[in-house]
């Protein structure tokens, strides 16, 4: 019986420690990451963050729209899985779209990945790109 009780005072003062050891964790990381936004590490602009309205470019073929719409609403690694897919069958101005779409996404778990997608993106549209002047508001975060 005394080893049951003993084990049952163990359990509670373990559990007990790790709970305040998740809370202290959050906490440090809640300073971190708002130390970092002042300290302008993750600079993000307002028009950014704002979601944008895909503009009707072509290039995409029109049994693929339902599946982008879909997509464009998931996390950054599922919209790359779709443009892996469907790359062959999407051509410029749209795929360049997707991808800004994706950079955003992208940059803010993975930094160097978006900024090598953005100079592959802003590489392929020159100044006469109807998405040229989103690649130039992008530019100031990603280059």
């Amino acid at each position: 019986m005394n080893a049951k009780v003993a084990a049952a005072g163990i359990f509670v003062i373990v559990g007990l420690a790790g709970s305040r050891m998740v809370v202290f964790m959050k906490d440090a990381d809640r300073q971190i990451n708002s130390q970092a936004y002042e300290d302008g590490f993750y600079e993000m602009d307002e028009e950014e963050t704002q979601v944008t309205e895909p503009l009707d470019l072509p290039g995409l073929p029109p049994g693929l729209q339902a599946s982008l719409d879909i997509i464009l609403d998931k996390d950054a690694s599922t919209l790359k899985a779709w443009l892996t897919q469907y790359r062959p069958y999407i051509k410029d101005p749209k795929l360049s779209e997707i991808e800004l779409a994706y950079v955003v996404k992208v940059g803010r778990t993975d930094p160097p990945e978006a900024r090598k997608v953005f100079a592959q993106v802003a590489g392929r549209n020159g100044p006469n790109s109807p998405l040229r002047q989103k690649i130039d508001r992008l530019a100031k975060t990603y280059q």
